[in-house]
């Protein structure tokens, strides 16, 4: 095993064997895949809380929702697990200061349905790829967040994810981004990092292309250029690929709306074009380059060779697959050998933001 993987039991093991009682916190889908999985353990929780407001005595998957006062008061101690995502501040902190009181996990599932995850057998397969990569990262910081990031992959322990934290802005500054960049924002949502572009350059640029594929979160990105009287902001209503073409895309009007590619067929399933960035940008080149395009980030890279021997700066979202925490460096490497990576991960529970920056 890699010397730098402490956690030698999984948290789906350590769920099956414990004998203190499970409690969830959290409805949803997250609360659905996790019952799902302790059902095939043999094991059911012994009780449900969620935060007051949320507390109306309603029952979920045969659980009356109750409060966590209430429950510490009937059960004592117990297994809190999380059963839920979010990076608002508040309720990070309620996890981390029920973690204080409790074994507090929070069960890493696929972002997509089927997808791959990491376990002690997968580590030890990519080993020699997972130990180059950790050498060749940037800094101590990143070795430090991809060591943390895998130990909390197999032990569900949120511990790991709060000591690697760190701030998306600060982290952002190691871009240092110049007054004219022409910036290619890869899944541009409602417009959001555009806005984070603007405010790391202080409104100062050469360009903008803004690429979101999902109808209706284009209408939210291109209402933002308006009423934001954006200039130099060209909206594009493209996935990026890495040929140009037409894909089937999951058109869920939000961040997880993605192309349909390995995955399979899924609910609301539409056909969108696509571009690669080489064919898209031709001859012009980018300076500044944000990928979160729920798990393509690979196949755009490889559509954008001519870009990157450019070496523009790169923002590439790596949670989205597993081995993405080595692919993506490696196969950026063996296109542009000269980048510097940085890993971070910036606030949410579980691990998602986790980031790679190039330079």
């Amino acid at each position: 095993m890699l010397d730098f993987i402490t956690e030698t039991t999984t948290v789906w093991e350590f769920l099956r064997t414990t004998e203190r009682p499970l409690v969830l916190y959290g409805m949803g889908n997250g609360a659905d895949k996790i019952l799902t999985q302790l059902a095939a353990l043999g094991k059911k929780p012994a009780g449900i809380f969620a935060s007051p407001e949320f507390v109306r005595g309603q029952s979920f998957h045969g659980l009356t929702v109750q409060t966590y006062e209430a429950l510490r008061q009937q059960l004592g101690d117990f297994v809190i697990v999380l059963a839920f995502a979010s990076q608002r501040p508040e309720v990070l902190a309620c996890f981390y200061e029920l973690a204080a009181a409790h074994t507090v996990v929070a069960p890493h599932v696929p972002v997509f349905a089927g997808d791959e995850v990491a376990t002690p057998a997968l580590l030890q397969e990519q080993k020699e790829k997972i130990e180059l990569v950790y050498r060749r990262l940037a800094d101590d910081q990143s070795r430090q967040v991809l060591a943390g990031a895998l130990n909390y992959k197999l032990s569900g322990k949120i511990s790991y994810l709060e000591k690697i934290t760190t701030e998306r802005w600060d982290d952002l500054q190691l871009l240092a981004l110049g007054r004219q960049e022409v910036y290619v924002d890869g899944g541009a949502y409602n417009g959001d990092t555009v806005q984070e572009f603007l405010d790391l350059t202080g409104g100062s640029y050469a360009q903008i292309y803004a690429c979101e594929p999902d109808a209706r979160n284009f209408k939210k990105l291109q209402a933002a250029v308006r009423d934001k009287n954006w200039e130099r902001v060209q909206c594009v209503p493209r996935g990026l690929w890495i040929v140009s073409g037409t894909l089937d895309f999951s058109a869920t009007s939000g961040r997880q709306a993605a192309l349909l590619t390995e995955l399979g067929p899924a609910p609301k399933a539409v056909p969108v074009p696509v571009t690669s960035l080489d064919e898209f940008l031709g001859t012009e080149q980018a300076t500044y380059i944000k990928l979160d395009v729920e798990g393509a980030e690979l196949p755009v890279l490889q559509g954008a060779k001519r870009q990157l021997a450019g070496r523009p700066k790169l923002f590439l979202a790596a949670y989205h697959h597993d081995r993405d925490l080595w692919e993506i460096p490696l196969a950026l490497w063996a296109l542009q050998p000269d980048y510097q990576i940085y890993l971070r991960k910036h606030p949410y529970v579980p691990d998602w933001e986790l980031n790679f920056l190039a330079i």
